[in-house]
């Protein structure tokens, strides 16, 4: 049987998922870091069908889980770290290391890939089997920095002006949430794997978050109907993201204490 006729139903998600995020990683070097931020969050749904997939309609082979970790590796690794960077730098001064800033948030960038590589490598040869996450999920520790790169990062880009709905540019709060995401996705911090009820509010931080690339540029032309309704669709998924990233360990501790 040829490589093709091997493939799966869920592994076109999970191809899918790699190939959004590569996408996404063209548009944030192109400087159109509101298009790249909505092209991840589409990858995270992809990343939610395929396991759904996976489960109704079966697998041709073994090897899905490691083609899902390279795929969360450039979605929820790679591409983010570089929207960090890209968005943070100073334009002025082109090389990485040609100021102390742009250093510094090399250096932040960097760090959230390598615990995001760490995390999916954790979870490939073996944690996958376990009932619970050890340390937050790439895709979380992603989301988190998403939301919070569209609320506090670049006011613009290469797209319209128009379109971006940041409060401020606050690189402090950035570079904070990144470091703290990194930390908890090496950690060994217990958290609750996403089903059920928890499945279902992930979906609707995910869909509000997705809200201003859809119901948002109905409206685009109301500038300021636009940028209150962005703002609040985005700070509800925010909302929903560190309730799972603050009150998950809770949650599986409390579980681990009935149990």
């Amino acid at each position: 049987m040829s490589a093709l006729g091997k493939v799966s139903f869920g592994d076109l998600f999970t191809l899918a998922n790699g190939v959004l995020g590569f996408v996404a990683i063209a548009y944030v070097v192109a400087g159109s870091y509101l298009y790249a931020t909505g092209l991840l969050l589409i990858s995270m749904i992809m990343d939610g069908l395929d396991g759904y997939s996976a489960r109704r309609f079966g697998s041709k082979h073994t090897r899905g889980q490691v083609l899902d970790s390279i795929s969360d590796s450039i979605s929820f690794a790679f591409a983010p770290a570089l929207l960090i960077y890209a968005e943070l730098r100073d334009p002025l001064v082109a090389s990485p290391t040609g100021s102390l800033e742009n250093f510094a948030i090399l250096i932040c960038a960097a760090a959230f890939m390598a615990a995001g590589l760490f995390r999916l490598a954790r979870f490939s040869v073996g944690g996958y089997q376990l009932r619970y996450f050890t340390g937050i999920p790439a895709p979380a520790a992603a989301l988190f920095i998403l939301l919070v790169c569209m609320l506090f990062g670049a006011t613009d880009g290469s797209e319209s002006s128009d379109l971006y709905f940041a409060i401020d540019e606050v690189p402090a709060v950035i570079i904070l949430c990144a470091v703290a995401s990194s930390m908890l996705m090496v950690s060994q911090i217990p958290y609750p794997k996403v089903k059920g009820w928890m499945a279902k509010a992930s979906a609707m931080g995910i869909a509000a978050a997705i809200m201003p690339y859809i119901v948002g540029l109905a409206i685009v032309d109301d500038q300021q109907l636009y940028t209150a309704f962005s703002r609040t669709a985005t700070g509800i998924a925010l909302a929903l993201t560190i309730c799972y990233v603050i009150g998950g360990p809770l949650y599986e501790r409390r579980k681990r204490a009935e149990s």
